[in-house]
């Protein structure tokens, strides 16, 4: 756990002040304390208002599992969100319009749910020009009252630069603590693998029918079993939010079915399949 210093207080008391905001964004890079501090967030504002938690990286996902965005209501007492969209990678380096799409989404599910307050938990801040945009178009597609910014010195300040002059978001910087615990990227696959094996300790082996359904997202050549053995795979409703996801076992076009290992679900609020760009063996969690 990382202690509660006084620039987050000093940020608390900011937001105490500021009556009318609805959303806050939190970003910084990778191993900065986010979720922490989301968490310090979102549990001190539940005492007095309905807020919602929105998990937005896909890689070390907190509330659903790998290659998925999702939301859940503060205080967390579940670990079964309200809702998920799926981003079918654990980056969304190649995924930036399912990620950009999936957060709007699950803002405006949040706002529908009756939440008056969102935090959003965002994904590690990259020093790459296509990352730095994609954070400005989120930004700009989600338009949060006020964005956090932890940094060791400056170096998300090009992105911050872009939001100077405008009116919102209202910008606050706080330094990184000392007390954060970094990660390597093997303990990193480590967390997803063992996220994955929980996600998957229920799951069975079901057929899903084709007939009347969508296909979307990194669809494989369906024919080559080689371009979709174990293949990650959503199953969403009519909404495009996921019901569940699973591991892709055989497809049988000339029966217009798939055989999927997944969690148990019902198959008559699927509405379409979309496919991720992950393979993973359902049983250990391994990425393959």
């Amino acid at each position: 756990m990382i202690r509660i210093d006084c620039f987050w207080r000093d940020l608390l008391s900011h937001l105490e002040k500021d009556r009318s905001w609805r959303s806050v964004f939190v970003a910084g890079p990778v191993d900065s304390g986010k979720s922490t501090l989301c968490r310090f967030l979102g549990e001190h504002f539940a005492v007095r208002f309905s807020t919602a938690a929105i998990d937005c990286d896909p890689g070390q996902s907190i509330l659903g599992p790998p290659a998925t965005l999702a939301l859940a209501w503060e205080p967390r007492k579940s670990e079964v969100p309200l809702a998920m969209r799926f981003i079918g990678s654990n980056t969304p380096s190649g995924h930036f319009l399912q990620a950009l799409t999936s957060m709007k989404r699950l803002s405006e599910r949040a706002f529908e749910e009756g939440a008056q307050k969102i935090v959003f938990d965002s994904c590690g801040y990259p020093v790459t020009a296509a990352g730095r945009e994609f954070f400005y178009q989120t930004l700009d597609l989600l338009e949060p009252d006020h964005l956090v910014a932890l940094q060791q010195i400056d170096e998300m300040e090009p992105l911050l630069a872009t939001f100077t002059r405008r009116n919102k978001p209202r910008l606050h910087r706080l330094p990184i603590s000392e007390e954060v615990i970094r990660r390597s990227r093997t303990e990193r696959r480590a967390y997803r693998q063992q996220k994955f094996k929980r996600y998957f300790k229920n799951a069975k082996r079901q057929m899903l029918p084709l007939e009347g359904m969508g296909l979307h997202g990194m669809i494989p050549a369906l024919k080559n079993p080689q371009s979709w053995d174990h293949c990650l795979v959503a199953l969403c409703d009519r909404k495009g939010f996921a019901v569940a996801i699973g591991v892709l076992e055989k497809v049988e076009m000339h029966e217009s079915r798939l055989w999927i290992h997944a969690p148990p679900f019902d198959r008559n609020q699927i509405a379409s399949v979309q496919f991720g760009s992950l393979r993973v063996d359902h049983r250990s969690g391994e990425e393959l």
